[in-house]
């Protein structure tokens, strides 16, 4: 694992946040389809809500996982781990210097490969 230097951690924070938003609003956009869905509309208030709880509990508990608490020396695995979830993209990466690119890249070919 590669140790990020002040440059770097300051990129890996901003990516970091960069993947929050946009995790926020893949969520969102989710919960706004299914307001619109007819089962919203139409289904049993009571179970429609217990869905919709369980939906918002369940992405609380991810985002409280990936994203409190997350410190210098975990900066990269936190950045890693929204690469391999396709949440940052290898546009996003060049921002680094190149070893820490080429790293991702590196550990991504690894855990994408069969085992």
């Amino acid at each position: 694992m590669i140790e990020l230097s002040k440059t770097q951690k300051k990129i890996a924070r901003e990516l970091i946040q960069l993947g929050l938003q946009r995790e926020c609003k893949s969520f969102t956009d989710k919960i706004t389809k299914f307001t619109n869905s007819q089962e919203w509309k139409t289904g049993d208030p009571h179970e429609v809500y217990l869905k919709l709880y369980k939906k918002v509990t369940s992405f609380d508990k991810h985002i409280a996982k990936r994203y409190n608490d997350v410190t210098g020396s975990r900066y990269f695995m936190t950045v890693f781990g929204l690469f391999q979830d396709k949440v940052l993209t290898t546009e996003d990466i060049v921002r680094f210097d190149i070893e820490v690119q080429n790293e991702l890249l590196r550990m991504k070919k690894v855990y994408d490969s069969d085992f």
